[in-house]
């Protein structure tokens, strides 16, 4: 790929968003992508239904679960600066760190934090104030969390153990997190605008997110994320310093980055070798692919309405984002990842085809699946197959009001065994059961959470 021919393919992606903007579900998009030093966006639609400013490419979005990426560079930068061992307990690292089970609480290294492999609940939100000691207030509170597996047994996302990651990088640096990763990240990346507390944004043009709800849309609220949730999602910034931000990973800014962080420090940073999905493994929170024989990492991020999406091609020095305002954004990150990956890089992702005898082993899946703030039900109905999502919590709170079942989405079984889903936009995710030693299914991986099977 050529300057002008990125570009060119570039200039077809923008069209297909404004499309689905203007479907009503998702107020505003802003994109991008980056080819070594050029950068193309676009934006369309509104901020805020209720006070709508255009959309453009300095509105700040919440980036959510992508500021994970943030949080492993300066646990690495602190690696390089013999200040964190990765396989170090945790329990050496912060002495107050204590879990309800103590065995784990004792084995649990910075390295299952990073690779969602602690085993301790994942989706756990609360909100301890604005006040410095935010950070270290939830981490306590995680004493009472349960112990979903033991540690290094299996992968299944967990934001909680970014708090304690993010705990200790304020503790082994005697500033806020917040502080931390400015200095760690943001001053040696020359990244001017990354921010993570609203009075820092409330006088820019930023989005808010948007709930659709029984076909109606509104503002979604609380806007903030809670600062004690910070290392798990709390960056706000705006499409251009998220590009900026990726080409951080370009194989061309090598010697650039050389100067910051360590060739074995950065190898370990992006290589995956623990199983995520069928087709994806985690690296140090980067989720690591092979697409066509190119390797691509990428992490998506979901906060209250607002969901986004960075992928990045080392090797090609080629990275693309996308930020909406809703909590359907996924339908827009899907179609834009596609966009991407088939029609701009020009790359043929393999895809999961259905068994010609799928329908003989629905029996075997269908069921309900328990998750910590969600159930799946898996039916079969007019000889297909379908799954629905029913939240049993709120978010970002537990004590909110839980949000109606999804609609079903069709689904099919691959030769492999994996949970293909054939609803659109969705077609190419897929999920994986874990079956035990005589051959049981016993839950599900999917959404990289595990979901664990209801006996009847």
């Amino acid at each position: 790929m050529n300057p002008e021919s990125f570009r060119k393919r570039f200039a077809e992606i923008p069209s297909e968003m404004e499309r689905i903007v203007a479907e009503g579900e998702i107020p505003g998009i802003s994109c991008g992508a980056r080819f070594g030093d050029i950068v193309e966006t676009a934006s369309f639609g509104v901020t805020n239904i209720n006070h709508p400013l255009k959309v453009n490419d300095e509105t700040f979005f919440q980036i959510g679960s992508i500021t994970k990426t943030f949080v492993a560079l300066a646990v690495m930068r602190l690696v390089d600066a013999g200040r964190i061992d990765l396989e170090r307990p945790i329990k050496e690292l912060l002495e107050d760190f204590a879990l309800s089970d103590k065995g784990a609480e004792e084995k649990i290294t910075m390295k299952h934090l990073l690779t969602h492999t602690s085993g301790m609940k994942g989706d756990y939100f609360k909100d301890f104030g604005y006040g410095n000691d935010a950070l270290e207030k939830m981490v306590k509170s995680m004493s009472a969390i349960p112990q979903i597996n033991p540690p290094g047994r299996i992968l299944s996302y967990c934001n909680s153990g970014f708090y304690v990651a993010g705990r200790v990088i304020e503790v082994v640096t005697g500033k806020t997190f917040e502080e931390a990763i400015i200095e760690l990240v943001s001053e040696p990346l020359g990244l001017e605008d990354i921010h993570f507390f609203p009075e820092e944004v409330i006088t820019e043009r930023f989005a808010v997110g948007h709930l659709i709800t029984e076909g109606r849309i509104s503002v979604a609220r609380p806007w903030a994320v809670g600062r004690a949730i910070n290392p798990a999602g709390g960056i706000v910034t705006d499409i251009k310093e998220l590009l900026n931000y990726s080409a951080f990973y370009f194989s061309g800014t090598a010697s650039k980055r050389n100067r910051i962080m360590s060739v074995d420090s950065f190898t370990k940073l992006i290589t995956g070798k623990i199983d995520a999905s069928p087709a994806s493994k985690v690296a140090l929170s980067w989720f690591v692919e092979e697409i066509d024989g190119v390797a691509a990492i990428q992490h998506g991020g979901g906060t209250n309405g607002q969901i986004s999406l960075l992928m990045v091609f080392p090797e090609m020095d080629f990275s693309a984002a996308i930020l909406t305002n809703s909590n359907e954004g996924s339908k827009a990150t899907s179609l834009f990842s596609r966009m991407v990956v088939e029609d701009l890089l020009g790359l043929n992702p393999v895809a999961l085809e259905p068994a010609t005898d799928y329908m003989e082993r629905a029996e075997k899946i269908a069921g309900l699946f328990k998750g910590e703030m969600s159930d799946l039900e898996i039916f079969i109905e007019q000889r297909k197959i379908f799954i629905k999502e029913i939240p049993r919590v709120g978010f970002p709170d537990e004590d909110s009001e839980p949000a109606p079942p999804s609609s079903p989405q069709e689904i099919s079984i691959s030769d492999e065994g994996f949970i293909i889903n054939l609803s659109e936009p969705y077609s190419a995710s897929a999920g994986e059961f874990i079956v035990n030693e005589s051959g049981r299914i016993e839950g599900l991986r999917i959404g990289l959470r595990i979901y664990n099977k209801v006996l009847s």
